[in-house]
């Protein structure tokens, strides 16, 4: 009855509403629990959604743990007001409160794996909110009987449906076989919901086409849970390792360009879903995004995406990472500094620099026309829209487009310090000066110099 692929989970805590699923699911695992070799904790939570409804809720619970000899733990929220201040709607605000108060409760009970009393009538409703929203194979494939906790700092908390091949009306008929009568969620018949809706309305209407429609998109989740997995598995063989070596950052080669497109849309949802931790929030326009980025985008295009992850198109591929850099630079931004009068050092954030009139004995340096500079220098980080001439060069280009041949990693340009006279960029530090700048035959020269300072 319940699913045959649970692991063991060693203690479990069940979220039990009052309604029939989750008494069900309560129920079941507690004849089990010896043969599973489990212990049970109850959670139990009020959404401060159902008024008076709410205290019978929770007295049901209560009543129920203390005569299965099960402890319980209730929390509230209010997701009204949750909803308001994050600016989503009740039921992501709902879900949200849900799985937080879940995630903490399991924390402090010791529990390893929270179980959920989702059954194969609410499969068949997901697999179709995830087909009126736009979704792929993967959202096809609706609820996984065990998947890891669906948000973030819950590092191997998992996530259990051991009901997902019973329906609505087993879980009614387990209730009655062992002699209890569930309570029913008044906000069940709300249309404010979209899965009451769903429920009410538009399975009603697809069963006078087809009788077993529940069935059916319950065999359909199941193909395209198999089917994405197997994609998955494949796709995963395509990732390398970032050029940067950024934590947390995910590459994909230019060469994924000419896989198969089911595989190359794969390859770009786990890539996201990777650098951000889940695939929450993203949408299929965020994927058709990058995957444009990636077919048809220039080196050094971006795009930005939700929750702070970026995707950039590098030489050698494409990039997904957090927004921000992991390793800050040592560089502030902003107008930088005016270097002094030869022979004075200036300090820039965690460097000194200065104009030196004699070859410098350490430190990294560069020998420039004087005239050039003019005697006037300023040392600043980078920014959008640099241009500059390199040596050998007889035009300017894009100073992120240098870095790019250069092959300096995108975490490490904004540590390189950038050396500006009137004229423009003189010097990209350590790398190459503008070629107006080099040393003419004859004619008096400086130094530009710079080391990092460890205080």
């Amino acid at each position: 009855m319940l699913d045959h692929g649970m692991p063991e989970l060693g203690r479990i805590l069940v979220a039990v509403s009052g309604g029939a699923d989750s008494t069900a699911l309560l129920l079941l695992l507690h004849r089990l629990a010896k043969t599973m070799r489990t212990e049970l904790h109850v959670a139990h939570f009020d959404h401060g959604l159902r008024g008076r409804a709410a205290a019978r809720e929770e007295s049901f619970v209560r009543s129920l743990c203390d005569a299965l000899c099960v402890p319980c733990t209730s929390g509230s929220a209010d997701v009204r007001e949750t909803a308001r201040t994050a600016r989503v709607g009740l039921e992501d605000a709902s879900r949200r409160e849900r799985y937080a108060f879940l995630a903490r409760v399991a924390a402090e009970a010791g529990c390893s794996a929270v179980a959920t009393g989702h059954t194969a009538s609410d499969q068949a409703e997901t697999v179709l909110l995830h087909l009126i929203r736009g979704t792929g194979l993967k959202g096809l494939g609706g609820m996984q009987p065990v998947s890891s906790w669906p948000f973030e700092g819950h590092r191997g908390l998992r996530l259990v449906r051991p009901l997902l091949r019973l329906s609505r009306q087993h879980t009614l008929a387990v209730c009655a076989a062992f002699g209890i009568e569930p309570l029913e969620d008044e906000s069940n018949a709300s249309p404010q919901f979209r899965r009451n809706r769903i429920r009410h309305e538009v399975l009603p209407l697809l069963r006078e086409m087809n009788p077993s429609i529940e069935l059916a998109l319950v065999r359909l989740a199941s193909a395209a849970s198999e089917g994405s997995a197997y994609l998955e598995s494949e796709a995963r063989k395509l990732f390398v390792s970032p050029r940067s070596g950024a934590s947390g950052d995910v590459a994909l080669p230019r060469e994924l360009k000419n896989a198969p497109v089911v595989l190359r849309q794969m390859a770009v949802r786990m890539a996201l879903a990777d650098a951000a931790g889940d695939a929450r929030e993203f949408t299929e326009r965020h994927f058709e995004a990058v995957e444009g980025l990636l077919m048809s985008g220039a080196t050094g295009d971006r795009v930005e995406l939700p929750r702070s992850v970026v995707a950039v198109l590098e030489a050698d591929g494409l990039v997904v990472g957090r927004g921000g850099d992991p390793h800050p630079s040592p560089l502030p931004g902003g107008e930088g500094i005016l270097l002094g009068a030869p022979g004075a050092c200036s300090r820039f954030g965690m460097l000194e620099a200065s104009l030196i009139e004699v070859k410098p004995e350490s430190g990294t340096w560069v020998e420039v026309d004087e005239g050039a500079v003019k005697g006037v220098v300023r040392v600043r980080r980078r920014r959008d829209g640099d241009r500059f001439q390199p040596l050998g060069m007889s035009g300017t280009k894009k100073l992120q487009d240098f870095f790019v041949d250069a092959r300096v990693p995108r975490d490490e340009r904004d540590a390189v310090p950038i050396f500006e006279s009137g004229r423009g960029i003189v010097w990209v530090g350590g790398l190459r000066i503008a070629d107006w700048a080099k040393p003419q035959a004859g004619a008096p020269t400086l130094f530009l110099w710079y080391e990092p300072v460890t205080d």
